[in-house]
């Protein structure tokens, strides 16, 4: 079972690409990205969901493995839909698939060389792609091509790219420094016109560690994952949002506390579940993009039933009727942790935060890209 491509330009409501979240006028299901996991030598793959006969693959097929009979590798980041291709990011296999969006019918493939490899994030604007390099780069890649056209040195260990108008804003997350507490990290801003960046050193947030980055085009916001501690711990830095209007420290304001978010419109969707806190000690709440107001919860659950999240990794927002997707691990309270190599699941709540129902997905689910055309299978 697969679908269509959601839009021409885009991979979420709580995408960062020039169509600025406007909503489509249907959405008839999504894809979950399914990272794997190393560890447990678990490939990445592809979890289709049908709105209309409420069915999904099943959490252990792969609809890219089904389309092309190929893995689709290891370490699958997102996906993103422009230009009628899907742009699927793999980090660990370096490389970014271009797929034919109604099939998964490979087109291409951007293989990364040189210093800029390990594809993290991406984005598109006016024809161009782009994404960050875990090795310390932005590449711009042309659309009609699939070429990289363009290399850009920023901060260490970028990850999440969140456009913001004309600029785009990058999380330097010096992942690679946790000995010394990510003393490097901070957010570079590009300038799209002149593809030359400003970086701004973490000081106004010592210790909170950017990683992720969402946006409605317009509205760009960084995702500070703190010191991924317990908050009972004496090192705890909680994490935190931030928005970022310019390309100064002075443009950086705190919004609230949060580890995972998306923005569609002029709602920020908001979970705090930092490291170590049980299932129900964890937050869901709304915020205003401008005034930061907190503008109620964003779901109900019922705990011990299916609408209680366990271990969310990912917070989404269908375009068209502002479903809310939470993409959960299953969690083991005896030992709180996370069941890292089993399927994930998505939990599916209405735009009053009503829960709706419960599907299977693959393992590691961090993604999600939302259609609007099923194919024949």
């Amino acid at each position: 079972m697969l679908f269509a491509a959601f839009m021409a330009a885009g991979f979420t409501a709580c995408s960062d690409d020039d169509n600025k979240g406007e909503a489509t006028e249907t959405v008839s299901g999504f894809y979950t990205i399914n990272g794997g996991n190393m560890s447990g030598k678990i490939p990445a793959s592809i979890t289709a969901y049908d709105y209309a006969t409420g069915t999904a693959t099943k959490a252990l097929e792969d609809a890219f493995f089904a389309a092309n009979e190929i893995a689709l590798g290891e370490g699958a980041q997102q996906a993103l839909v422009y230009n009628d291709k899907m742009y699927i990011v793999m980090y660990r296999s370096n490389l970014i698939w271009v797929v034919e969006p109604t099939t998964l019918k490979i087109i291409t493939s951007i293989k990364p060389e040189g210093d800029a490899m390990s594809p993290r994030a991406i984005t598109a604007k006016d024809g161009k792609l782009y994404c960050s390099m875990y090795t310390g780069y932005v590449v711009r890649i042309d659309a009609k091509t699939d070429e990289i056209d363009g290399t850009l040195k920023v901060g260490p260990n970028p990850d999440g790219v969140a456009l913001a108008g004309n600029k785009l804003v990058v999380a330097n997350t010096d992942g690679q420094n946790s000995k010394n507490k990510y003393a490097n990290n901070g957010i570079s801003v590009i300038d799209l016109a002149t593809f030359t960046q400003t970086e701004i050193k973490n000081t106004k947030f010592v210790g909170n560690h950017p990683t992720e980055a969402v946006s409605n085009g317009t509205d760009a916001f960084v995702i500070m994952q703190g010191s991924y501690t317990a908050p009972d711990k004496d090192d705890y830095v909680a994490p935190i949002i931030v928005k970022v209007t310019g390309a100064s420290e002075a443009d950086i304001t705190k919004v609230c506390e949060g580890s995972l978010a998306c923005v569609a419109g002029d709602k920020l969707y908001v979970a705090m579940a930092p490291f170590g806190l049980a299932p129900d000690k964890i937050t869901y709440k709304i915020y205003d993009v401008n005034t930061f107001a907190e503008r109620g919860n964003m779901l109900t659950q019922v705990k011990g039933q299916d609408s209680e999240i366990e271990s969310p990794n990912g917070v989404f927002v269908n375009p068209a009727n502002g479903d809310i997707i939470v993409l959960s691990y299953y969690y083991d309270s005896a030992s709180n942790k996370a069941f890292t190599k089993e399927p994930c699941y998505a939990n599916i709540y209405d735009a009053s935060g009503n829960f709706k129902k419960r599907i299977e997905c693959g393992v590691g689910a961090r993604a999600v890209t939302f259609i609007n055309e099923k194919i024949a299978k």
